[in-house]
């Protein structure tokens, strides 16, 4: 809706509108309500919680691609100063892992000791989900440059720091 909305002004109005489509993005101040967050916010604030074991819907293979909050931002101000028409960007990064491999870093990071298990009953999701980034690399010469382990330690910091 809001593309669309942003299409019409730059038509009607010929006002610069740079659309982006961000991709599982993360970082701090996330949403931390369990019913409604995602992924890492709400194993973050399992851990945090002491459950133990953490449970984990589906069987953890699956894999995603996360962006770092302060990338988004990045590339949200890329988009307005140097492609602003009305032609959306996906905006993400190449680096995947899975559900599995996340929260074994999760707990690494967090220091914290407790058991995963993985439930089976409940869905996997989509056994993959990335973002083809190549549009954003060419308009706007973005690439995300947080890797995994350092959004997840400044996002696990910012919990501790303000939970």
């Amino acid at each position: 809706m809001s593309e669309k909305l942003g299409m019409y002004y730059a038509e009607e109005f010929g006002m610069k509108v740079g659309i982006v489509r961000p991709y599982n993005c993360y970082g701090p101040r996330d949403h931390l309500d369990p019913e409604m967050s995602h992924v890492i916010p709400a194993l973050i604030k399992r851990v945090f919680d002491g459950e133990d074991p953490i449970k984990v819907w589906g069987s953890g293979k699956q894999t995603r691609a996360f962006l770092y909050v302060n990338d988004l931002a990045e590339g949200m101000i890329q988009a307005i100063e140097k492609y602003p028409v009305p032609d959306p960007v996906n905006l993400g990064t190449d680096e995947e892992i899975s559900i599995k491999e996340l929260i074994k870093k999760i707990l690494d990071i967090s220091g914290i000791n407790a058991k995963i298990e993985f439930d089976l009953s409940k869905p996997d999701g989509s056994p993959r989900r990335n973002s083809d980034n190549s549009k954003a690399e060419e308009k706007l010469g973005f690439q995300a440059k947080t890797n995994i382990d350092q959004g997840l330690k400044e996002t696990i910091e910012w919990y501790r720091n303000y939970q």
